[in-house]
């Protein structure tokens, strides 16, 4: 039996697809505004792989870049406002020299938590569910806070990664589509369970076929 057939052929096609996607997502939001839509489209391929197993990757990843553009952008460029202006105020705050300074830093970290679970569903929901605007803000943040613990393993994983990358930038090719991946499944697990309350069985939340 050729030794490059079956498992071992799989699994090489499978690492190769992982390294093509990272670096697709790194090229395509180079110019940074762009994150949004190169996650967007990364997570809709990484959906595709889990739910279809469809292995194409550089036209799946074009084509589902097109399609989240403009929501992705919308999303990504209002998410690193939000990123950024939550880092200033924290680095500000700890420079007021007043009584009001904890109130301040615990209002400020209290609103870093709610960024932070908000956005570990927020593109998983995004190429999952039908859903746009204020609704997908909305529905990110009810996921997250109904399965906390899935939720909380989502960004501990996130701040590993973000560790590593921080020692080892250059790990950023190869490292972002695996931990996007589990992400995604965690979501998916968080998804089900959501799912299955009667209160979100009564809403109309559909999904991308």
């Amino acid at each position: 039996m050729n030794p490059w057939e079956g498992k071992t052929s799989l699994f090489l096609k499978t690492v190769t697809n992982i390294i093509i996607l990272n670096v697709l997502w790194v090229l395509s939001f180079m110019p940074v505004l762009t994150i949004g839509p190169s996650t967007a489209a990364m997570y809709a391929v990484i959906r595709k792989w889990h739910l279809y197993k469809d292995e194409s990757v550089i036209r799946s990843f074009i084509l589902e870049y097109r399609l989240f553009f403009k929501q992705g952008l919308m999303v990504g460029t209002l998410w690193q406002f939000l990123g950024m202006l939550l880092v200033l105020d924290a680095y500000f705050f700890l420079q007021v020299q007043s009584i009001v300074k904890i109130m301040l830093i615990v209002v400020t970290v209290t609103a870093f938590i709610l960024y932070l679970l908000t956005s570990s569903m927020l593109f998983s929901i995004m190429v999952h569910y039908q859903t746009k605007g204020l609704e997908l803000i909305k529905q990110a943040f009810t996921f997250s806070v109904i399965d906390a613990k899935t939720t909380f393993a989502i960004i501990l994983m996130w701040i590993g990664a973000g560790m590593i990358l921080y020692y080892a930038p250059f790990t950023i090719f190869v490292i972002v589509v695996p931990v996007s991946m589990v992400s995604f499944r965690f979501s998916m697990i968080a998804f089900d369970k959501v799912e299955r309350l009667p209160k979100i069985q009564s809403k109309s939340w559909g999904r991308f076929s």
